[in-house]
């Protein structure tokens, strides 16, 4: 009988040690240490509770579990090791995230050599005096822009400002020089609410109605800067905090009124007007957007490289080298852009054709000295130049051909990737489709051949 009993027992304790050291099924395994590296299993995935990266604020906790798994079966034995880049930011203790200071960590869940991670950031309450100071510790700024009595000012195409509050609602004053205007994004919302500005100084509540808590808002400006400017100032909320830094990926777009979003939200047969163009509903907010890249805008309805047409007094080789068309003087280069869209020519090619034939046999020289101030400028930029999204003129994209090839300069490339000219927009302009997919090509090239290498 005793013999029957110690049996009984010893098979116990064999099934208890298959169902421990088995990974057939079972729960989350969420430990603060991994097992012995003479011990491990042969965990093929780690799968987090959590998809996203996260934002939160200081003192926030958000529940966190991993589950490990062999091939496609759960490995409930696997003890996982919690891990932070940066412990002063966040950690993962009892299967909770704890942000505990302002920044950014990496949060990996690891079982020898395979780690599942997300990145957490934290952000810390600020003043009304740090937001309104205008200083990017505080806030981020798209776009050239300027400080000017104590106000930001912006004149380009989609300059942006974006900040972080806690609370319902986000309050700021604008001052217009002509109707224009906006286009708000809330928490990473893609499409934006357009929202008018009038002439004048008046306060405009951008954001309200929100859950209580911690939001970001970006607010640009839709209205191109040959039909407005803008000085921002008086943001006011609950509470302010700190937003995440704007991406490594820097690109700028330098172009007439394709860039600008000239009458991009009309229709075939629409006459231009401020209510049916919108800045960032271009190919090139667009492509920033999908990106979520650093950007500036340098574009003028009307502008040529060299020549004076549609705008008399001014040239995009002079508006480059200015902070804007309104404020000349001279721009401090201090952006440093990855990459350089230069989308420009269509202008020059109605100058040829309708005002001067011998132009065309002159804008070789004009784009070369240009494209060598922009190199000059940013010797480091991977410069994409593009022509004929409103049709081409044979002479003008040679011309842009030949300058390129003058420059012997292996980072400079032009029509890198395929499009269809279109003009089924308002004013015989490009539409807003042709915009998204411009925007979705030229995203996939900056992907595919610059990211990538």
């Amino acid at each position: 009988m005793l013999k029957k009993i110690l049996h009984f027992a010893l098979y116990c304790v064999l099934v208890c040690v298959i169902l421990l050291t088995g990974c057939n099924g079972g729960s989350v395994s969420s430990g603060e240490s991994s097992s012995s590296s003479d011990n491990l299993l042969d965990i093929t995935n780690i799968e987090l509770s959590i998809n996203e990266d996260l934002e939160l604020l200081v003192g926030d906790t958000r529940d966190i579990t991993a589950t490990a798994y062999i091939d496609s079966e759960i490995c409930s034995s696997a003890i996982i090791e919690w891990k932070s880049s940066d412990t002063s930011v966040a950690v993962v203790s009892k299967g909770k995230i704890l942000a505990l200071g302002g920044g950014l960590a990496t949060i990996s869940a690891n079982y020898g050599e395979i780690s599942k991670s997300l990145k957490v950031f934290v952000a810390k309450r600020i003043t009304a005096k740090n937001v309104n100071s205008f200083s990017e510790d505080y806030i981020n700024v798209y776009g050239r822009s300027y400080i000017d009595d104590d106000k930001l000012n912006f004149d380009h195409s989609a300059n942006a400002v974006e900040l972080a509050i806690i609370g319902t609602s986000l309050s700021v004053d604008i001052e217009s020089t002509t109707n224009s205007y906006m286009r708000v994004f809330i928490d990473g919302d893609a499409q934006g609410n357009r929202m008018a500005v009038q002439q004048g100084v008046k306060t405009y509540t951008v954001a309200q109605n929100l859950t209580n808590g911690y939001h970001k808002i970006r607010i640009v400006k839709a209205t191109e800067s040959l039909h407005s400017s803008w000085d921002l100032s008086n943001f006011n909320a609950t509470a302010f905090a700190t937003l995440p830094e704007k991406s490594d990926l820097k690109i700028e777009f330098i172009g007439d009124s394709i860039t600008a979003g000239n009458a991009n939200l009309g229709s075939q047969g629409d006459a231009w007007s401020v209510d049916n163009s919108d800045s960032s509903k271009t190919y090139a907010y667009l492509t920033a957007q999908k990106l979520n890249a650093n950007y500036s805008i340098v574009a003028l309805s009307g502008i040529c490289v060299k020549a004076y047409h549609w705008v008399k007094n001014l040239n995009m080789s002079t508006m480059y080298a200015n902070v804007s068309n309104v404020n000349t003087e001279k721009y401090s280069f201090d952006f440093n852009p990855n990459v350089i869209v230069l989308n420009i020519g269509t202008n020059d090619a109605n100058y040829a054709s309708n005002v001067d034939s011998s132009y065309a046999g002159k804008f070789t020289n004009d784009y070369l000295q240009f494209l060598s101030f922009i190199r000059a400028k940013n010797p480091n930029a991977h410069i994409v130049c593009i022509y004929g999204m409103m049709g081409s003129n044979p002479a003008i994209s040679a011309g842009i051909y030949d300058a390129i090839d003058n420059m012997n300069d292996n980072n400079i490339v032009y029509n890198p990737f395929a499009f269809q000219p279109n003009t089924s927009g308002g004013a015989d302009h490009p539409s807003l489709s042709a915009h998204q997919t411009w925007s979705e090509a030229l995203a996939n090239y900056i992907i595919e051949y610059y990211l990538t290498k």
